[in-house]
C-alpha cells in the first residue's frame, strides 16, 4: 500500500480550520509502524511558524510520490511525544487505510460537471458573476450570455464559491487564462479557462471539494 515514507514531506490542513480561511502546514515523516506514522512538528507554509498539535486533531493531508501522483487522506493525532527540554515534540498520526486514500495525477486532473458561482474580474476592472459548467484541478469552464465575449489568451481574476456538504462555504481564488469559447445551441457560450497562476493550497482546496462532490454524487 502507498503511504508517506520516512523522510517524505506531508502537507495538511487542520479539519477544524476548513470552515475558516484554511492554513497549510508542512511536516516530514520521521518514523512509521503498522499502526501509525510519526511526524515532525509542523510549520506553517505561509509564515514559517511552528504549529503545536493536540491529541485528536484531524488532518486533511496530502503527499506526492516520485511518479508525480498526489495522494489525499484524512488522519488524526493519536499521540503527542513530548521531547526533552529544548527539543521539539513528535506526533503520532493514524496510518491511513487503503480505502481512505484518493489520488490524482498532477498533470491529468479529472473534471466534474457542476454548477457553482464564479466571480470574474477583467483587467479593465469590470466584474461579473457566472455559473460554472465544469471544474477540474487544471481549470474551469463557465456559461455566459450570447452578447458577452472573452478573448483567447485573456487573463482574468477568478473566485470560485465552493459549498460543502456540511454547510461550510469556501472560496478559492486564482488567475485564469481564457483558452477558447464555444457557442451552444441555445446561443449562450461556454468559456474554457485554465489555471494560469494558482497557489498549490488553492488547487488542493478545489480538488478536495471535487472529491467530496464525486463521492456525494456516487452515493445518491
Amino acid at each position: 500500500m502507498i503511504v508517506p515514507k520516512v523522510s517524505q514531506v506531508v502537507l495538511f490542513q487542520l479539519k477544524e480550520e476548513l470552515t475558516k480561511e484554511p492554513v497549510e502546514y508542512k511536516t516530514r515523516v520521521s518514523d512509521e509502524s503498522e499502526q501509525v506514522l510519526v511526524i515532525e512538528m509542523p510549520i506553517c507554509t505561509s509564515n514559517g511558524r511552528l504549529k503545536r498539535l493536540q491529541l485528536g486533531d484531524i488532518l486533511s493531508a496530502s503527499f506526492i510520490t516520485s511518479t508525480g501522483v498526489k495522494h489525499f487522506f484524512e488522519t488524526y493525532v493519536t499521540k503527542v511525544r513530548e521531547a526533552a527540554d529544548g527539543e521539539l515534540p513528535y506526533y503520532e498520526i493514524a496510518r491511513p487505510s487503503e480505502d481512505a486514500m484518493t489520488s490524482v495525477q498532477r498533470r491529468s486532473f479529472f473534471r466534474i460537471s457542476i454548477e457553482v458561482d464564479i466571480a470574474i474580474q477583467r483587467k479593465n476592472g469590470n466584474r461579473f458573476v457566472f455559473k460554472t459548467d465544469d471544474i477540474g484541478g487544471g481549470g474551469v469552464s463557465y456559461i455566459i450570455d450570447r452578447h458577452q465575449s472573452f478573448d483567447s489568451g485573456e487573463k482574468i481574476n477568478c473566485w470560485l464559491l465552493l459549498p460543502h456538504r456540511n454547510g461550510a462555504i469556501e472560496h478559492s481564488c486564482f488567475v485564469g487564462e481564457v483558452l477558447r469559447e464555444k457557442e451552444l445551441e441555445t446561443g449562450r457560450k461556454i468559456i474554457m479557462v485554465k489555471f494560469d497562476d494558482i497557489a498549490e493550497q488553492e488547487r488542493q482546496r478545489i480538488i478536495r471539494f471535487l472529491f467530496e462532490k464525486q463521492i456525494q454524487f456516487r452515493d445518491r
